[in-house]
């Protein structure tokens, strides 16, 4: 089910680039991300920035996690990667991730490969899904379908 979410949400970012404009060629946007909840699965939320300059994509997010097992985490979350030559922001990277669990008192560390769009709807508003698949953010592999939105700063 979570494939075919992460699939149908592609498409729809697809479909929707006949109507959307793309990104300048260094653009800034405010990004706000979550992830849906579903029993057992951790809660995430992020805010951040997300640029765009030459055929890169860069974000800085600050994250929170609330995992039902292993309580509330707060962390800061770096990535990068290449926009792949489309008319929607398509883009594939990784990224790090730094934070702290307050459950136990222990800082932790986490890597993740991402895959991701952003469509720009309008001058100052667009909307954004990717797919991130964390490595040892629980001291397991986490596959995690964001959903967002993003404004853009001009």
């Amino acid at each position: 089910m979570k494939r075919f979410t992460a699939i149908a949400s592609l498409l729809l970012l697809f479909s929707a680039s006949g109507v959307a404009r793309a990104a300048e060629p260094e653009t800034s946007m405010l990004q706000f991300a979550q992830r849906k909840h579903s029993q057992g699965d951790p809660l995430v939320t992020t805010i951040g920035i997300y640029g765009v300059r030459a055929g890169t994509a860069a974000h800085w997010d600050i994250a929170q996690y609330n995992d039902p097992q292993h309580g509330e985490a707060w962390a800061t979350e770096f990535g990068a990667g290449y926009l792949l030559p489309t008319r929607v922001n398509v883009f594939i990277g990784g990224g790090f991730v730094a934070g702290y669990r307050r459950n136990g008192g222990e800082y932790f560390s986490a890597w993740y490969p991402e895959v991701g769009a952003v469509v720009l709807l309008t001058d100052g508003l667009g909307v954004s899904v990717s797919r991130k698949r964390y490595q040892k953010l629980f001291q397991q592999i986490e596959d995690v379908v964001m959903f967002g939105l993003v404004l853009t700063m001009k």
